[in-house]
């Protein structure tokens, strides 16, 4: 009976340690940071209270609890070197933290060994060679079965040393893309954009390829394809594609966008549109609103985005008799414009019919601008001939066309003519 009193005892005590570790730990981070060596310390106290009910009859336990109290005590120490290693001198002063799993698992090497050299110094009638040689020949056959769970350990080991991504970092593995919730020692935890949790074998991340979105910077650039109508001048779909741009909330202004003309294809010239973003995850969002407002700004500019064309040229047949007849000629007049491309008036158009044109600053101008280094009458556009002349009407700052101050100048189809801030790009449809 005393006995049974004994290890009721013994296993109560015990218990209520371990259970009152469990409850405060919760809100104590100090004991979950001491579990292994709280639990230690429950076991030498109940084998403490056995103990003390029967005196006479725990001799042979004296060496087991002097083993466990000094394994305690061990564990505690190397428990709080690890604390001050890890915690303060890494993360506080040295700005690193280590992975959990490289944590845990030196600090697991770390009581092996400190609790194998305490068993031989409380024990030292046991013979340890025995038990490594078993321990060896244990871990082999263990290390055959296990193959798999092992392999993705070591995986999970070497991921934590190379830090190919972190928490809360958006990778793509295997085809597939989330955001890093968890890193455990056999698997990997990824939240796709669904919100599903996903869960890899660190063997099977160790064989594919990783593509890290976040680090080491979290800038991605997006790449974005459109094809224009072949009538439609380029410099028009570059301002319409940065205008849509610019109102995409997501987007970065630095870097900023740009716009390229990838090729010419069979129906439509392919324009390359890259934006910036920091927020990979609300990628899918941005992108349909910037095709949204590419849509839009097309529209209201006029831009078509052509279907699929073929045209099909038909030779006539030969004529055995021709009639030729003289008609008066008929004059062309060739459509002409002035369109504003950049500065505090972009996208502005003046359509040339004509009569000669004044550009500046004063509201009698047929073309107003708001620019401040422009003069109140800058510059008249007239016609010559079949063609536009461009006249420097005596400016402060003077004209440029395509980089050339100039005081009169013919016009060419997509002149640049630029006044401080103010690009303006004369078009003349032959």
């Amino acid at each position: 009976m005393d006995l049974i009193v004994a290890l009721v005892a013994a296993v109560a005590a015990a218990a209520a340690l371990l259970g009152l570790v469990a409850v405060l730990r919760r809100w104590v981070r100090l004991l979950r940071l001491f579990a292994f060596p709280l639990v230690l310390l429950s076991v030498a106290v109940g084998l403490w209270v056995y103990r003390v009910l029967r005196p006479g009859h725990a001799a042979s336990l004296d060496a087991l609890f002097v083993w466990l109290v000094a394994f305690f005590l061990a564990a505690a120490f190397l428990r709080v070197v690890g604390l001050y290693y890890f915690e303060i001198f890494l993360h506080s002063r040295r700005g690193l933290r280590l992975p959990p799993l490289l944590v845990g698992v030196s600090f697991l090497v770390a009581y092996l060994l400190s609790g194998l050299l305490i068993l031989i110094q409380a024990f030292p009638n046991i013979d340890v060679a025995p038990l490594v040689a078993t321990s060896a020949v244990t871990s082999l056959v263990l290390g055959l079965a296990l193959q798999p769970i092992l392999g993705n350990f070591f995986s999970g080991l070497v991921l934590s040393v190379e830090r190919p991504f972190r928490i809360n970092d958006w990778v793509k593995v295997a085809g597939t893309e989330g955001r890093v919730v968890d890193i455990t020692w056999r698997t990997t935890h990824l939240r796709t954009r669904d919100n599903d949790n996903l869960v890899i074998p660190n063997g099977k991340i160790a064989e594919q390829e990783i593509l890290n979105y976040f680090y080491p910077q979290p800038l991605h650039m997006e790449r974005i394809h459109v094809g224009v109508h072949y009538t439609t001048a380029p410099h028009r779909v570059e301002r319409a594609l940065l205008d849509a741009a610019s109102r995409v909330e997501g987007l970065l202004e630095r870097p900023t966008p740009n716009v390229f003309l990838l090729r010419f294809d069979a129906s439509a010239i392919t324009y390359e549109l890259r934006v910036w973003t920091e927020d990979i995850a609300g990628l899918p969002r941005m992108r349909n609103q910037c095709h949204r407002e590419i849509w839009e700004e097309f529209r209201r500019c006029g831009i078509t985005i052509p279907y699929p064309i073929r045209t099909l040229e038909i030779e006539p047949r030969a004529r055995t008799l021709e009639v030729v007849t003289r008609e008066a000629p008929t004059v062309r007049t060739a459509a002409a414009c002035l369109w504003v491309a950049e500065g505090p008036d972009r996208g502005k158009t003046l359509v040339l019919d004509g009569e000669a044109i004044v550009v500046g600053r004063s509201s009698q101008c047929n073309l107003v601008l708001s620019e401040p280094q422009v003069s109140k009458e800058h510059f008249r556009v007239e016609r010559d001939g079949g063609g536009f002349v461009l006249a420097d009407l005596e400016s402060t700052l003077g004209t440029t066309v395509n980089g050339e101050r100039v005081e009169r100048r013919s016009l060419r189809d997509l002149d640049r003519i630029a006044i401080g801030e103010t690009v303006l790009i004369f078009e003349h449809h032959a």
